[in-house]
């Protein structure tokens, strides 16, 4: 005959240590969504720099200045999110906006020679096409499209 020895039904509260409720309430809803900024942070001037500025019609003549940039160009990868922001912070205001324009793309490439494009990125004065700065400097950039000088 076999006998089974039947274990206590009672289980066994452990020592775990728990975080209190306020806490795991933040951890819970704000830290997704302070992950979700940082993600568009990084993620959406890139997704920008690939899928928009495709097809230009024309320049605008009311922004600041143009850039030109290939969207696989290591140098406009690293100039283009700042442009990208500083277009948003200063979304209502036209003649603050730097129009960006890929020349990579097929619809853009006769910019290329429209304007003598060597290297990319090149910002130019809308107005005057032979205003140019060839430059990943912010400082330089900044000043070059306020008042259409550069520092070289």
């Amino acid at each position: 005959m076999k006998h089974y020895i039947r274990g206590d039904s009672k289980t066994e509260k452990g020592n775990k240590k728990q975080l209190p409720t306020p806490i795991k309430n933040i951890i819970n809803s704000v830290l997704p969504v302070i992950l979700l900024l940082v993600a568009g942070f990084y993620f959406i001037p890139r997704a920008s720099m690939y899928f928009q500025n495709n097809d230009v019609k024309g320049l605008d003549t009311n922004v600041q200045a143009v850039m030109f940039y290939n969207s696989d160009c290591a140098h406009c990868q690293k100039v283009y999110p700042k442009i990208f922001w500083h277009n948003v912070l200063n979304f209502n205001h036209d003649d603050k906006q730097i129009q960006t324009i890929n020349v990579q793309n097929v619809n853009n490439k006769h910019y290329v020679t429209d304007f003598a494009i060597q290297e990319t990125p090149t910002f130019m004065k809308p107005n005057n096409p032979n205003m140019k700065l060839v430059s990943t400097d912010v400082k330089q950039i900044n000043t070059f499209a306020e008042t259409g000088a550069s520092d070289q």
